[in-house]
C-alpha cells in the first residue's frame, strides 16, 4: 500500500479498488540453437542437430534453450503432457500450485494436465521416433543417468499460471510468449531431485539427491577442461600406472586383500602396542572424539583399562569385548597422533597400516561373534567401528547401511523409548542409554546427509529424552539419583551433545524433506526451516576461555564451537542447495542463494581457522561437509563467471573483491583436505577432482591465466602422488615403489608459472629431475582421464 492509501484506510467493500496492472516487458523466446545464436546466423532448428552445426562438423555443440520444446509442438513430444507427470500432482491444491518442468538441470517436476498437442506424425520403422526419444533423453534427463553427461537445455523453474484459477478450464493453452506473474512463496512446489546412479541394468549403485548430486550437473565444462589439462601435459602418460595405484587406494594390496585367521582374545591382545603408546592415543581420543561423540563413560573405561593392564598376561581373565573397544579407540585416534612420537614410545616397530589391521581384525571378530541380544557394549563397539572406518576412508559405500542396521538394533533393544518408565534399569544405565541413542541417530543423520539419503528415523519414531549436561564423574554405576543438570552455557563432558541434540529433530525433518523422491512443499516452509536452524546456530553457547586455561582446554572449546556450527550449517547447506541453483532463473529463490553462500563459507572458514591452529583440530573438524562446501563455493564462482552481472542472486558480482577472497579461502581449505587425504585408505580421486574444479573456476574468472591454472592441476596431482610414495618409501604394501617414474624419483619437471608455488613442497624425498621415463607409451589409453574419468566425477562419494 502507498502512503496515501495508508492514511485513507482500507476501501469500502462496495467500491473495491481494481488490482494494479503492472506493465512488464515481453520476452521473446530464443528460436535458434546456442551456436547459431552466438554467431548471429539463421538456424533451421532441426533436431538433434541443426543444419549449420552439422556442416561445421560440431554436432555435439548444437543445443537449444528452454523455449525450444514449446516452439516445436508438432515434432517433439514433451513429457509435460504425460499422464505420469500429472498424476503426482493430482492430489495437490489447484489454487496455489506452481507447476514446473522436469529437466536434468532444474530437477523440477511436471505441471498439472494440459491440453494435448497435435499427435506426432508416424514414420516408417520408428526411426524418427527413436531420434526424438534420444533427443528428449539428452534434453529432459531420462532415467538412464542421474547426472546428464550431454549438453543441457535448461527450462524454466516455474511455469506459473497466466490467468486467475477460475479461468483454467479454458480449452486452448495460452502462448508462453506472454510474461509470467511473479512466483509466491506460498505456491506449492513439486521438485524431482537430482540423483547419481552408476552401473547398468540390475547392477547399479545409487547416490541420492545430496549436495554433490545437485552441484556436479552445474559443471558441464569440467570434462572438456580435464581433457585440456591432459593435452597440455603429455608427460602424464608416463605416470599413468602410479597415479592409478594412488587412486585405487593406499592399502589396496596389503592388508586389505590379505586373509587372516579368526581373531581371539589372545591374538587381539598381541596386536596392542606398548602401554605408553596406548595412553597417548587414549588421551587423544577422549579429548577430540569422545567429547563430540558420547559413547563411553570415561571413569568406567579408565578403570577397566587399569584392570586390563593388571591381567594382560592372562587372556582368560580379560574381557574380549573390552579389548575390541580399546583397539577401536586407538584406531579412531591414530591419525590425530604424530607417527614418529608413537614409534618412539613403542618397543616394537609400528607399520603405517597398523590401525587398518586393528579395524579389519575387530570387524571380523564382530561378524563372527553372533550376539543373541546386543547390549550397550555391543552397540558401543559398532559405533566405534563405524567411526574408525570413516577415519580411514574404509567402506564408505556401506556406511549408510551400517548406521541403518545400528539404528534398528538399538530400536530392537528399546533404546528409542525413554528408559524412565522402566524400573528395572538403573539411573546410570538410563543415562548411558540416552547418550548412545542420540549418538546413533546423529551418526545416521550425518551419513544420510553425505550420501543424499533419508535418515532412518524421525522425531516421531522415538521419545528418548536428551542426555543430561553433566560431567562423567558426577554419575557412577552405584548412583541412585541423577545429578542436577548444568546450564548449557556451562561447559561439561556432555555439552556438545546437549547443545546439538536441541536441533536434532529439525535437522532430521530437513534431511528427510530434501532427500525424498519428490520434494513437495512451499518455499515459505523452506524459509521457516532456515529461520529455525539459524536460531540454533545463533544460540550456540560462547563458553569463554580463561587466560590461565591450558592449551588443550582452549583447543577443545574451539573444536566444540566449530563442530556445532558446522553440523547445523551442513543441514542448511543441504536445505538451500537445490533452490539456490535455480535462483539466477527464479528470483523467488534468491534468499537460498545468499544463505547457501553464507553457510558454505562458514564451514570453510572454520576449517581454515582450525587448520592454521592445529593439525589435530583440522582433522577432527574435517568431514564430507568440507568437500561439499568446497564444491558449493566453486559452483557459485563458476556461475558468477558466466552469468550476467545483473542477476540479484549472484553476490560475486555485487561485492567487489569477493571472488578473490573466496578463491583464497578455497586454496587454504584444499591444503587442509590434502593433509587429511594423505592419511586415509582412499581419497586421491576426490583430491584430483577438487584440484581440477578449483583450476576450472580460476580459469573462468581470469581467462588470461588459464594455462597457469591448468599447470597447477598437473603439479598438484604429481606432488600428491610423489608425497604418498615418499612417505611410504620403506613400506612393502605398495609393491615396487612406483613402477613408473616415481621408482627413481624421476618425474617430469613442471615449469611453474608466475606466482605458482608447488602445492606440496614438503615431505618429498629427492628432487624433481628431467624426464627419465621407464615405461613404454600407452598407445590409445588416456592417462589422465583414465585416472580421473567422468564416472569418477559423478560418483566421488561412492568409494568402496
Amino acid at each position: 500500500m502507498t502512503e496515501i492509501q495508508q492514511k485513507m484506510g482500507p476501501p469500502e467493500p462496495e467500491q473495491p479498488q481494481p488490482p494494479e496492472q503492472r506493465v512488464r516487458k515481453r520476452r521473446r523466446r530464443t528460436m535458434a540453437c546456442t551456436q547459431c545464436r552466438s554467431r548471429k546466423l539463421r538456424c533451421d532448428r532441426e533436431y538433434p542437430t541443426c543444419g549449420r552445426c552439422l556442416k561445421s562438423k560440431t554436432p555435439t555443440k548444437c543445443t537449444y534453450e528452454d523455449g525450444f520444446l514449446w516452439q516445436q509442438p508438432n515434432t517433439v513430444a514433451s513429457p509435460v503432457f504425460s499422464d505420469r507427470g500429472s498424476t503426482a500432482l493430482a492430489q495437490m491444491p489447484r489454487v496455489d500450485r506452481a507447476p514446473a518442468l522436469t529437466t536434468p538441470d532444474s530437477g523440477i517436476s511436471s505441471p498439472p494436465p494440459r491440453p494435448q498437442p497435435p499427435p506426432l506424425p508416424s514414420t516408417p520403422h520408428g526411426r524418427h521416433g527413436e531420434e526424438k526419444r534420444s533427443f528428449l533423453e539428452t534434453v529432459l534427463g531420462a532415467p538412464k543417468a542421474g547426472v546428464n553427461q550431454e549438453p543441457y537445455v535448461n527450462t524454466e523453474v516455474l511455469q506459473r499460471p497466466r490467468h486467475p484459477p477460475e479461468s483454467r478450464h479454458e480449452a486452448q493453452p495460452l502462448p508462453l510468449e506472454d510474461d509470467d506473474e511473479l512466483a509466491s512463496p506460498s505456491q506449492q512446489l513439486d521438485i524431482l531431485p537430482r540423483m547419481m546412479m552408476r552401473g547398468k541394468e540390475t547392477k547399479t549403485r545409487f547416490n541420492g539427491s545430496g549436495i554433490l548430486a545437485n552441484l556436479i550437473a552445474q559443471f558441464p565444462d569440467i570434462r572438456s577442461f580435464a581433457e585440456e589439462v591432459r593435452l597440455s601435459s603429455p608427460n602424464l602418460t608416463q605416470l599413468r600406472f602410479d597415479l592409478e595405484r594412488v587412486k585405487r587406494g593406499l592399502w589396496k594390496r596389503k592388508p586389505l586383500n590379505e586373509s587372516f585367521p579368526l581373531p581371539d582374545a589372545k591374538s587381539l591382545i598381541d596386536m596392542l602396542p606398548s602401554r605408553r603408546t596406548v595412553d597417548e592415543l587414549v588421551v587423544l581420543y577422549l579429548t577430540c572424539i569422545e567429547s563430540t561423540h558420547r559413547i563411553l563413560h570415561v571413569p568406567s573405561f579408565l578403570k577397566e583399562l587399569d584392570e586390563f593392564w593388571a591381567q594382560k598376561d592372562n587372556p582368560d581373565l580379560v574381557s574380549t569385548g573390552f579389548v575390541v573397544q580399546l583397539l577401536l579407540v586407538l584406531a579412531c585416534a591414530w591419525n590425530l597422533a604424530d607417527f614418529e612420537t608413537l614409534q618412539l614410545k613403542n618397543e616394537a616397530s609400528l607399520k603405517c597400516y597398523t590401525p587398518v589391521e586393528w579395524v579389519l581384525h575387530v570387524e571380523k571378530w564382530l561378524d563372527n561373534a553372533h550376539f543373541k541380544r546386543p547390549d550397550i557394549t555391543t552397540l558401543r563397539m559398532q559405533i566405534l567401528l563405524i567411526i574408525a572406518q570413516n577415519s580411514f576412508g574404509m567402506k564408505r559405500s556401506h556406511a549408510w547401511l551400517a548406521t541403518g542396521i545400528l539404528v534398528k538394533q538399538a530400536m530392537i533393544a528399546g533404546y528409542h523409548r525413554d528408559p524412565s518408565r522402566y524400573t528395572k534399569i538403573s539411573v546410570f544405565n538410563k543415562e548411558m542409554r540416552r547418550r548412545i541413542w542420540t549418538t546413533i541417530v546423529e551418526l545416521d543423520l550425518q551419513v544420510a546427509l553425505e550420501r543424499g539419503m533419508p535418515p532412518s528415523v524421525q522425531e516421531s519414531d522415538y521419545d528418548t529424552a536428551a542426555a543430561s549436561n553433566i560431567n562423567d564423574n558426577e554419575i557412577q554405576e552405584t548412583s541412585t539419583e541423577l545429578p542436577g543438570e548444568r546450564p548449557l552455557h556451562e561447559i561439561t563432558d556432555s555439552s556438545f551433545q546437549a547443545v546439538l541434540t536441541q536441533s536434532l529433530p529439525l535437522r532430521l525433518k530437513a534431511c528427510a524433506l530434501m532427500h525424498s523422491p519428490r520434494i513437495s512443499c512451499r518455499y515459505d516452509e523452506i524459509q521457516r526451516l532456515d529461520w529455525e536452524l539459524g536460531r540454533y546456530l545463533q544460540n550456540i553457547p560462547a563458553w569463554p576461555v580463561a587466560e590461565n586455561d591450558d592449551y588443550q582446554s582452549k583447543n577443545k572449546v574451539a573444536l566444540l564451537k566449530s563442530l556445532l556450527e558446522t553440523k547445523v550449517a551442513h543441514s542448511l547447506l543441504s536445505l538451500h542447495t537445490p533452490f539456490a541453483i535455480e535462483a539466477p532463473r527464479e528470483p523467488l529463490f534468491a534468499p537460498s542463494a545468499r544463505s547457501r553462500l553464507e553457510v558454505a563459507t562458514l564451514i570453510l572458514s572454520n576449517q581454515k581457522r582450525l587448520h592454521e591452529t592445529s593439525k589435530q583440530l583440522s582433522l577432527c573438524n574435517f568431514g564430507e561437509w568440507t568437500i561439499q562446501a568446497f564444491c558449493t563455493v566453486c559452483q557459485i564462482l563458476h556461475a558468477g563467471s558466466s552469468t550476467h552481472a545483473s542477476s540479484p542472486a549472484l553476490l560475486t558480482h555485487t561485492l567487489p573483491g569477493l571472488p578473490e577472497s573466496l578463491v583464497s579461502l578455497l586454496e587454504m581449505v584444499l591444503a587442509s583436505v590434502e593433509t587429511r587425504l594423505l592419511l586415509v585408505v582412499k581419497g586421491a580421486k576426490e583430491y584430483f577432482f577438487m584440484s581440477t574444479l578449483l583450476a576450472l573456476v580460476k580459469a573462468r574468472l581470469w581467462p588470461a591465466q588459464a594455462n597457469i591454472y591448468k599447470q597447477e592441476v598437473v603439479d598438484r596431482v604429481i606432488y600428491f602422488a610423489q608425497t604418498l610414495f615418499s612417505r611410504h618409501a620403506s613400506c612393502a604394501h605398495l609393491g615396487d615403489r612406483g613402477q613408473g617414474c616415481f621408482g627413481t624419483d624421476q618425474v617430469p619437471s613442471m615449469p611453474s608459472g608466475p606466482g605458482l608455488a608447488p602445492p606440496l613442497a614438503a615431505d618429498l624425498n629427492g628432487a624433481l629431475q628431467s624426464p627419465g621415463f621407464c615405461i613404454a607409451p600407452y598407445g590409445e589409453i588416456d592417462p589422465f582421464l583414465e585416472v580421473f574419468d567422468w564416472a569418477d566425477l559423478t560418483g566421488i562419494t561412492l568409494g568402496e
